[in-house]
């Protein structure tokens, strides 16, 4: 028996086949034949049911009885198709058989070409599609091959490196492989001659190869990548971090808009004398955050001695921070460390050592001088463009700034790679603009739903794939494949510490062995000692000896539920009060609720949507400022733990 259609209902298409002669996988390509004409579709495997013919018959005649006509001479002729197919198979054979679900992708010709709503007629021919003629029909060849992985019959995977720029996705649940399959991306990047930049947040790409230069000629030997760790060897000066994100920064430390408008006033005017020093020949002196501190000592920026205060404040605060030079010899040359792998290499920045409040200021100056070196490039004409991956992007840099990278990329070069597990932190902009998505198993409809807004492929492909895929197996879609949907396994990097830094307190200490169901062996006790063991049941309690009650958990006490109480009626007024003080925490709060008051313990619940909320009210900054708001609302010290609602 071959594959055989069993009907079309709009794009989708009902195949029945004998898996012990034909074993489809999910994300197999079939090509629909008519035998006459040569005329047909490609379609994609999306699904299976189990089903016999009898079963099928079943459904079929309870389309017709009841009100409905007599059965048409089509269904008759299905029917009588189906009973000589029944003739030639046991029963043993029928109740084997199973019906492949799927999508009308393409019409087949000499090139595959859209759809549009044609089917074949019943005498057509189902074959598989070759890798290779999926390769002709999806995948170009311009002469930059970057290898991933193989197919799901094991032919090698290549995309073209021309159609992976501008704006990619990569994303799945933790522990899926999408940090994996970005390193496999980020190196066959650095081996095809890309310089590329890594926004690091948990060490995850430290460990890769380093790059090796010959310490007498300079000359790259081996491409690889360089750590620039913010705060110890990598370090901006004032000018070279910017006025925008240094305002960033200071606002997030807490600086007052009115302190901050006149900073920023003073800022501009001192950076412009600068700027027309070096137009003039002459060397500006070096600008460091000790000069601004000694600045608004001396009222430089306010005569105010409030907003002066303020101003030095937040400025001592980013001194601490580290990321900033003192001398001049102390800056780092981003522009210099670029040229050293803008022939294949990747800088590799490391942010996991500056708190949350720090780090937006200075990826934003980072990005700053990015951008730079893409106009550089495009004035040189050289275009050596760099390739940046962003680590959870949504935790360091704001909406706007990534909606500027989105929408700018393609008129300065950039190409972005998101890296996240946290699908709903995706910004619908990067969504709209996305190019490729590399998906990993996503095992939620939330995330299937927020993910399809890209537009790629239909939701139901979508949920259907990303929900089936294996460990390090990937959907690869987008201008790489020609917009159709490819399932690959990514290839094994041997060799290469490709693991983060996590660090446990529990180290193995033996080899890690099947899991298998034990029991717990007898206690065997020296036949010396039994005399003084009391005769016990098998539960371990002495016959004479009645089992310990279980001790009641304790509750709160009535005056703290009627604290409670208080502390949810004016829950609102709360969030209010402290997103004037943080606008950031007032959108995390809202999403929490106080549900219990127990020795000077306030529980805050969040749903599982709300996981991101919660993390960043466990950081330590805005933990902090809402436990001293809470404490003054109810006056008495009160410390907050979060919890987790399903």
């Amino acid at each position: 028996m071959s594959i055989q259609v069993s009907q079309v209902k709009g794009d989708v298409v009902e195949l029945i086949f004998n898996p012990r002669e034909e074993d489809l996988r999910v994300g197999e390509t079939l090509r629909i034949q008519e035998r006459d004409s040569g005329e047909g579709l490609v379609v994609q495997v999306v699904a299976f049911r189990m089903v016999t013919y009898p079963s099928l018959i079943q459904e079929q005649l309870e389309l017709v009885i009841g009100n409905a006509p007599p059965l048409s001479r089509e269904l008759l002729t299905y029917l009588s198709e189906a009973q000589e197919t029944l003739q030639e198979y046991d029963a043993s054979e029928a109740r084997n058989l199973k019906i492949a679900i799927s999508k009308i992708r393409k019409l087949t010709g000499r090139r595959w070409d859209q759809w549009d709503g044609w089917i074949p007629i019943r005498d057509v021919e189902v074959t598989r599609v070759s890798d290779h003629e999926l390769f002709e029909n999806c995948i170009d060849d311009l002469g930059n091959p970057l290898h991933l992985g193989q197919t799901l019959r094991g032919e090698p995977f290549f995309i073209e490196g021309h159609y992976l720029e501008k704006v990619n996705v990569i994303t799945g649940v933790k522990g899926a492989g999408k940090s994996y399959l970005s390193k496999v991306v980020l190196l066959e990047l650095i081996n095809a001659g890309a310089p590329c930049v890594v926004f690091d947040l948990n060490k995850e790409y430290i460990h890769l190869p380093k790059q090796d230069v010959d310490p007498h000629t300079g000359e790259v030997r081996t491409r690889g990548i360089l750590h620039l760790k913010a705060g110890e060897n990598l370090k901006l000066g004032v000018r070279q971090f910017g006025l925008s994100p240094l305002v960033t920064m200071l606002t997030r430390f807490g600086l007052p808009d009115v302190s901050a408008m006149y900073f920023e006033n003073r800022m501009a005017r001192l950076l412009q004398e600068a700027w027309h020093m070096e137009r003039q020949g002459r060397t500006p002196p070096f600008i460091g955050i000790q000069h601004l501190i000694d600045m608004a000592e001396e009222l430089e920026f306010s005569q105010n001695e409030g907003v002066s205060a303020a101003i030095r404040s937040r400025l001592e605060a980013a001194r601490n921070t580290g990321v900033f030079a003192d001398q001049p010899g102390e800056a780092t040359s981003l522009q210099a460390e670029y040229d050293k792998i803008r022939n294949g290499g990747a800088l590799v920045i490391d942010i996991s050592s500056l708190t949350n409040l720090s780090r937006q200021g200075f990826v934003q100056a980072i990005i700053d001088i990015i951008r730079e070196i893409c106009e550089r490039e495009l004035q040189r004409g050289t275009g050596c463009f760099p390739f940046v991956f962003f680590e959870e992007a949504h935790l360091y840099i704001s909406h706007n700034t990534i909606g500027y990278i989105v929408t700018r990329s393609r008129h300065l070069g950039i190409t972005c790679f998101f890296v996240t597990n946290m699908i709903g932190g995706l910004d619908e902009t990067v969504l709209r603009q996305v190019d490729n998505l590399f998906l990993l198993y996503l095992p939620f409809d939330d995330d299937v739903r927020h993910i399809s807004k890209s537009a790629m492929v239909d939701q139901e492909t979508m949920g259907s794939f990303v929900k089936r895929l294996r460990r390090h197996h990937a959907l690869v879609l987008g201008d790489v494949t020609r917009q159709y949907p490819v399932i690959i396994k990514v290839k094994e990097l041997k060799g290469i510490h490709t693991a983060g830094e996590t660090q446990y307190f529990f180290k193995p200490k033996r080899r890690q062995a099947p899991q298998v169901h034990t029991t717990v062996p007898e206690l065997v006790v020296p036949q010396a000692l039994q005399h003084d063991i009391p005769e016990a049941e098998h539960n371990g309690v002495p016959p004479d000896q009645p089992p310990l009650p279980l001790s009641a958990p304790s509750q709160p006490t009535s005056e703290e539920q009627m604290l409670l109480a208080r502390l949810q009626a004016r829950w609102p007024d709360i969030v209010t009060s402290l997103r004037d003080k943080s606008a950031f925490l007032g959108s995390v709060l809202i999403a929490g609720n106080p549900m219990k008051l127990q020795d000077q313990v306030l529980s805050i619940t969040f749903t599982a949507r709300d996981a991101f909320h919660r993390d960043m009210l466990e950081e330590p900054e805005y933990r902090a400022l809402v436990e001293k708001e809470l404490s003054a609302v109810l006056q008495q010290p009160v410390t907050i733990v979060c919890h987790m609602i399903t």
